[in-house]
């Protein structure tokens, strides 16, 4: 490990620091910031998907690796003590899922901050597979076109398939996450006795006021609810894109009934992708007196879609209401946050679910599926501002190696070291 990876890792350390430790004082061998960031470097490479395997990462990492993390030193035998995966995973089950989310986010920050100073073009395709080529090709096309005026996030939940709690009730993570990236910026564990919709405020609440304000924030038609709304334009100064449909009656039919034969359409979206031809085609009308808060402008996507040599379209029509007028939103700009929003689906879910393997984790008991979740999605981030193109590539491009932090940046808070109560020798 050089001076740049430890740099790094310290850096890490400083920001998990951050997390609550909700041992006792007494027992403990490793500080917590030091377990999230073995956790966290372990799970990197590929291949690294399980409690078991990131302990015995640890088993196999060298001395000058190791150095870097502030782990207890035996005299006697001249190494760093690690920890077992027994102690990863009773640590791991007592933390707050959203206090790992918080700090992942802190120490992404910097290096989303740079990144948007310093926008920076996909790995060169020099020694990619050729499907790697076409996703570089394609991110390089989108970053030439014109982008929204405003950013864009997504808030979406996540079932942790096979994780379980006491009462026997499913594990669900609600997130949000910011278009086209996938960074999380916030999670937080949905409660055993109630569903997503109570839980879209204090969600939103973790996330700070510089990252919302003035932000469009897209959901599915479950979280279109007028309280949200209200929430949303009114307390915290943001901007709402809802899909509707049959959860909200009234409304949907409200939308259904406006004139939309007279109304052109003013932005169409050809493409061709995943074996199949698409078209979308959409109108707007600008409304005030629709049965719903703040809204201006309702959206009409008409979706269209074919296999190559079929002449019969299948078309599908999905309605969506924005409180921003035409002058501060175009067509174009509404219709590709809409299409946008699948960013949490295809960025985020897609690819914990199946490059980290987590619906096949045997993980399933306390909080520690939820933590693994947001520790996937730090490294995933991570990987992601490092301009690597595909995730599965970047792990196993760090299969021998535990850098996560790929921009070669530090922390906002520098370099310095957690204060004496987070160095507290952790649990053993």
């Amino acid at each position: 490990m050089d001076a740049g990876d430890t740099e790094q890792v310290r850096s890490l350390l400083v920001e998990l620091a951050q997390v609550p430790d909700p041992r006792a004082l007494k027992g403990r061998r490793f500080t917590l910031a030091s377990l999230l960031a073995l956790a966290v470097c372990a799970m990197t490479p590929a291949g690294n998907d399980s409690l078991t395997a990131a302990a015995e990462w640890c088993q196999r990492a060298t001395h000058q690796e190791l150095a870097a993390f502030e782990l207890p030193y035996n005299v006697f035998t001249g190494r760093f003590r690690v920890p077992s995966e027994k102690t990863l995973r009773r640590v791991l089950g007592l933390l707050d899922p959203a206090e790992v989310s918080a700090a992942g986010f802190a120490y992404l920050r910097p290096l989303l901050d740079q990144a948007a100073r310093q926008p920076s073009s996909p790995r060169t395709p020099d020694g990619l597979t050729e499907r790697e080529q076409r996703r570089a090709y394609r991110r390089a096309q989108q970053q030439d076109t014109p982008a929204p005026r405003r950013r864009a996030l997504a808030l979406d939940g996540k079932c942790l398939r096979g994780a379980r709690r006491r009462d026997g009730s499913r594990v669900f993570v609600l997130s949000v996450v910011s278009h086209g990236d996938g960074i999380t910026l916030a999670s937080r564990e949905i409660g055993a006795k109630t569903n997503e919709i109570p839980e879209f405020a204090p969600l939103l609440d973790q996330v700070d006021d510089t990252d919302l304000r003035g932000a469009v924030i897209t959901v599915d038609a479950l979280h279109a609810q007028r309280a949200h709304a209200t929430y949303l334009v009114e307390q915290r100064g943001a901007h709402y894109l809802f899909t509707i449909k049959a959860n909200q009656r009234k409304l949907a039919r409200q939308l259904k009934d406006l004139p939309w034969k007279q109304i052109p359409v003013i932005h169409r979206d050809d493409a061709d992708g995943h074996g199949r031809q698409e078209q979308r085609l959409v109108q707007v009308a600008t409304v005030n007196n629709l049965l719903f808060p703040h809204a201006r402008q309702v959206l009409r996507i008409q979706r269209k879609r074919r296999m190559p040599g079929m002449k019969r379209w299948r078309t599908e029509t999905v309605y969506a209401i924005t409180d921003l007028p035409a002058e501060q939103a175009s067509a174009a700009e509404i219709a590709s946050w809409a299409r946008g929003h699948w960013t949490v689906e295809n960025t985020v879910h897609w690819c914990r679910d199946v490059t980290f393997n987590e619906d096949k984790s045997q993980v399933r008991t306390a909080n520690t599926p939820a933590v693994l979740a947001a520790i996937r999605d730090l490294v995933r981030g991570a990987l992601t501002l490092a301009g690597h193109v595909n995730i599965a590539a970047a792990r196993r491009t760090h299969t021998e190696r535990p850098r996560v932090l790929a921009l070669g940046c530090v922390s906002s808070r520098g370099t310095k070291k957690p204060s004496s109560a987070a160095r507290t020798c952790g649990s053993s």
